[in-house]
């Protein structure tokens, strides 16, 4: 799915045709026994309601379990890793709670439990000029990934409009199908 924010072709230095993405969704499985069956939803754009970059790991839905107090639509629980610009880590599980059951959130914001670390750029750089290459990309992986980007590259989508401050194009909703749905970010108040 690859989307354009409404106005964009009405910046400066942009073509009035432009066909140029500023949003991306994508739904990947990787083919091998161990990662069989597990799909992988990537979006990221420009002009959504937030800036934050995140691993959401979703886990799969709970069975019914025939008790009374669980005999509602569960969420399925959740870990969620918080990249940037802030940092943290998120459990979000289904507890029997003191007033029921629903949803227990466990965070840790790496911020208010001594400070952030370095940015992604400062730890790059630092690589970068030590000479650490294992936070680089390796020739074989780079490879790999234009062997799969390769036939979107020579064939893309149709670029589907959306409003900016919005999730995107409701098309990309589609990509979810069966699997459950978008989660918004983890905001820390």
């Amino acid at each position: 799915m690859r989307g354009q924010y409404e106005g964009y072709q009405s910046i400066d230095g942009v073509a009035p045709d432009s066909t140029t993405e500023t949003y991306t969704a994508l739904r990947l499985e990787i083919e091998n026994w161990r990662w069989a069956g597990v799909p992988f939803f990537i979006r990221a754009g420009k002009c959504l309601p937030v800036t934050q970059t995140e691993l959401r790991l979703v886990f799969k839905h709970p069975p019914r379990l025939g008790f009374k107090a669980f005999d509602r639509s569960m969420e399925p629980n959740q870990l969620v890793v918080k990249l940037d610009p802030s940092t943290g880590i998120r459990m979000e599980l289904e507890a029997h709670r003191a007033d029921g059951p629903g949803q227990v959130q466990l965070d840790l914001d790496f911020s208010q439990q001594g400070g952030e670390g370095a940015t992604p750029y400062e730890v790059l750089l630092n690589a970068a000029l030590t000479g650490e290459s294992t936070r680089f990309t390796r020739q074989d992986a780079v490879e790999e990934t234009w062997r799969i980007f390769q036939p979107l590259l020579d064939a893309p989508p149709p670029v589907q409009p959306y409003a900016p401050g919005s999730w995107g194009p409701d098309e990309a909703d589609q990509l979810l199908s069966g699997y459950g749905r978008w989660h918004g970010p983890w905001i820390s108040s």
